[in-house]
């Protein structure tokens, strides 16, 4: 525990594979610092390891958990397609704590509390923990560039399973309908491709012409030096033949590479809500335009599909996403237990086969063996 180096005393903990050591004065401040400090890391917590230890800068590194956040945007999440939603997170909670704290006297009990300040104030589980898993990004980072022995242990709130809105085939006619009396081309095209492909919003929006061939378009993890799929990977997925037509439509009439050269990100929302409000949808707020990558994963558990196809057509970076489809809709399921019953009904009429031909088999012997007169007798009496 403690050890005489001098005139003071070490403290030492081994956590880990890592020994952390400093120094004090009598031997009773050593023991007490190593007791405390074990129990922390065990904890995740992190530990006071003396001002001289933590300098209150390293040259040009963050210093603040705002510098490290802004730092994490700068060299991580700037090209991608989620890295700005991943800045906005990471912000709403070290408000909470206080953007200026230095990073090294951040501890496990300051994070607790700005989760449970979050769900006080409206945030749901899943809104929260995502908040905290851009923190945790960043810590990480903290980690690496040796702001911190290592980030305090982070916990998530369990989140709740929800009901997957579907999106209507009713639906689909009168929103095409709609985008078809206004005139918004762009809309009606935007809405086939993404219903009929599962393409994320921005996969749909960065789409070139060139990613078609041959009946199948591919969505490339990096293209044009910004990442364009969620997970930075590249899919390919098949095309139905009312996406083919609309890509080979809108390339008849093309001035460049790009599928919706006028279409972003507002827009789609702006014209998704003008839609929604012509259908008296306004007030659901499970009705945007995410619900077609819904309906396009939901279609496919609902019939039968393999959750590993779903998962490589839909680009989740986990079955486990894509369980939650299968998980309601169990078409897969259904299925699985269909084959087991034809099978096992294929079995128990083979053994019933066998059964039949062997009793057979035994009375025709036993017919053989009888007299002649005895058989004559049996058969008459059979014929009566």
């Amino acid at each position: 525990m403690a050890a005489k180096r001098g005139s003071s005393w070490e403290g030492t903990v081994n956590h880990k594979g890592q020994r952390y050591r400093r120094s004090f004065t009598t031997e009773q401040q050593a023991d007490a610092w190593a007791l405390e400090s074990k129990a922390k890391l065990i904890r995740g917590e992190p530990i006071d390891m003396g001002e001289n230890a933590q300098a209150k800068r390293k040259g040009n590194l963050p210093y603040t958990l705002d510098e490290l956040v802004q730092h994490v945007y700068d060299t991580h999440w700037a090209p991608m397609p989620g890295g700005q939603k991943a800045l906005i997170n990471a912000r709403s909670i070290i408000g909470i704590i206080g953007a200026n704290l230095p990073v090294h006297k951040l501890g496990k009990a300051d994070i607790d509390k700005a989760r449970a300040k979050l769900l006080t104030d409206g945030n749901s589980p899943g809104t929260v923990n995502r908040k905290v898993a851009a923190l945790s990004k960043a810590l990480s980072e903290a980690e690496d560039l040796g702001l911190i022995d290592h980030k305090p242990k982070l916990t998530r709130y369990k989140e709740s399973e929800h009901r997957v809105r579907r999106f209507t085939s009713e639906e689909e006619r009168l929103a095409l309908a709609y985008f078809d009396r206004i005139g918004n081309q762009d809309m009606a095209d935007y809405l086939v491709l993404s219903l009929d492909t599962g393409m994320r919003q921005g996969e749909v929006l960065s789409l070139h012409f060139g990613d078609a061939q041959e009946g199948r378009v591919t969505v490339w993890g990096v293209g044009a030096g910004t990442q364009r799929t969620k997970s930075g990977k590249s899919r390919t997925v098949p095309l139905t033949r009312r996406a083919q037509a609309v890509l080979d439509r809108r390339k008849e009439t093309a001035k460049g590479k790009e599928v919706f050269p006028s279409l972003n990100k507002n827009q789609v929302s702006h014209y998704w809500g003008r839609m929604a409000e012509a259908l008296g949808l306004e007030a659901d707020k499970q009705f945007v335009p995410h619900i077609l990558r819904h309906e396009f994963c939901s279609k496919l558990a609902a019939n039968g599909e393999n959750a590993v196809v779903i998962q490589k057509l839909a680009g989740h970076s986990t079955l486990a996403v894509t369980q939650r489809y299968v998980h309601l809709f169990g078409g897969e399921l259904d299925g699985a237990i269909e084959r087991l019953e034809k099978a096992e009904g294929s079995i128990r009429g083979t053994r019933a086969d066998l059964i039949i031909t062997d009793e057979i088999d035994a009375l025709s012997k036993a017919l053989a063996s009888l007299p002649a007169a005895e058989l004559d007798a049996l058969l008459a009496t059979i014929r009566k």
